[in-house]
């Protein structure tokens, strides 16, 4: 009894780890301040590697600081409570926000849309699902 008692204990205490980290999520105030800086960021990053003659190889915080050195502001304090990731597909930038952890998506967008291209509401891996095509037709954005 006491077996079946201690593995019950550790199960819920995993479930509720695992729900924890997933409603640690941004509220939609927070969604909405994040979205807007994200579009613009993504834009100077698609920018910046619109003037590359290669893919680059440098670490996204570099990527990022390259494509923000003109304007810091870009690159803001909110995304510190998150991990930012850049994908280089050519020529054109997606960013993906992702939980402080790496774990969970948040939103990922492409630099040459006007708008975000997906909030992620539900559990889903820190994983790039964007792919943008020749005249900046994005594939797996959010339907508007």
């Amino acid at each position: 009894m006491k077996h079946r008692t201690l593995i019950s204990l550790v199960a819920a205490l995993l479930l509720g780890a695992c729900v924890a980290s997933i409603t640690a999520a941004p509220d939609n105030e927070e969604r909405g301040r994040l979205s807007t800086k994200m579009v613009n960021l993504s834009s100077a990053v698609d920018t910046y590697f619109a003037d590359l003659p290669k893919a680059p190889t440098d670490s996204d915080a570099t990527i990022l600081q390259n494509a923000t050195h003109h304007d810091n502001r870009l690159l803001s304090p909110e995304f510190e409570l998150y991990v930012l990731k850049v994908q280089y597909q050519d020529p054109y930038a997606v960013l993906l926000l992702c939980s402080k952890d790496g774990n969970w998506a948040i939103m990922e967008d492409a630099g040459c849309s006007a708008r975000l291209d997906r909030q992620v509401t539900h559990a889903a891996p820190c994983e790039f699902t964007l792919h943008v095509s020749r005249g900046c037709q994005v594939e797996g954005a959010d339907p508007w």
